[in-house]
């Protein structure tokens, strides 16, 4: 199982399928609670076309977590590292949700190595109930647990028209989520959120050609912040109907599509 050890010592799992054309490597960032896993489809659908790399940040899925409290410059210094590793001078970065974030990080510290960038789920700045939904999840996880946090954050993250076609395997997707899961990493994770510069101050320092993509039903970014981000960065934006946040999951054709187009694959 591949990985890369970072200054500090942490191990942290990647899967790459290196390119055999001349086009940048395709690097898929994961939400918070996500791993590799989640890009599977995608994956399988760019790997023929393009470099192919998902990696687990620290406290995500297979990596560790490390002793170090979570930063925004420990993230982009582990990307960094990684790419460093594997002699990827220069990508294109498509970041979900807090893949997002870091994403952005990483373009506005090493403009020059990103040729591209794409943040799905991403909003200028959380509004008072995005807000409020990730506190909630922090109250959640310390109260009840990491199953607690699960189920609470499903109706958040997944939009109605997903839920209402996939409710019978609701059970499967917060099992799959316990195993890929701690509550370590969860805290850490949630925890270092808290010191990430606004994302309004970091895509003002963006040049890079960029898309904002978002989600109709998605209580965490809403239509308005996504486009004040793509204005920001100077980039498009794109708004996906019937999606809650987590696009690539509930949309993975339209997200796919989206990705190909803005890329030129």
């Amino acid at each position: 199982m591949p990985h890369v050890t970072t200054d500090d010592g942490t191990e942290l799992h990647y899967a790459f399928e290196s390119p055999e054309s001349g086009q940048p490597t395709l690097v898929f960032l994961n939400g918070m609670t996500q791993s590799t896993e989640h890009w599977k489809t995608q994956v399988a659908h760019f790997r023929d076309e393009a470099g192919v790399l998902t990696y687990d940040a620290r406290g995500q899925g297979q990596s560790e977590l490390g002793g170090r409290d979570l930063s925004m410059p420990i993230h982009v210094s582990d990307l960094e590292t990684l790419l460093d590793h594997l002699d990827q001078e220069h990508v294109h970065l498509l970041g979900f949700s807090h893949g997002s974030r870091i994403a952005l990080g990483f373009t506005a510290r090493h403009p020059s190595r990103v040729a591209k960038l794409l943040l799905c789920s991403l909003t200028a700045e959380p509004d008072a109930r995005a807000r409020t939904i990730i506190r909630s999840w922090r109250e959640v996880l310390e109260a009840g647990g990491l199953e607690a946090m699960t189920w609470a954050a499903l109706s958040d993250i997944l939009g109605p028209e997903y839920l209402e076609s996939h409710e019978s395997i609701i059970d499967g997707i917060v099992e799959a989520s316990l195993r890929r899961n701690s509550v370590e990493g969860a805290r850490a994770l949630m925890k270092g959120l808290e010191t990430y510069p606004p994302n309004r101050d970091v895509a003002a320092d963006i040049e890079v050609p960029t898309l904002v993509v978002s989600g109709e039903h998605d209580p965490l970014v809403d239509a308005e912040g996504a486009q004040q981000l793509a204005e920001l960065t100077g980039g498009r934006h794109r708004h996906v109907e019937g999606a809650g946040h987590t696009i690539p999951i509930e949309k993975p054709n339209v997200f796919r599509d989206a990705v190909a187009e803005f890329i030129g694959l």
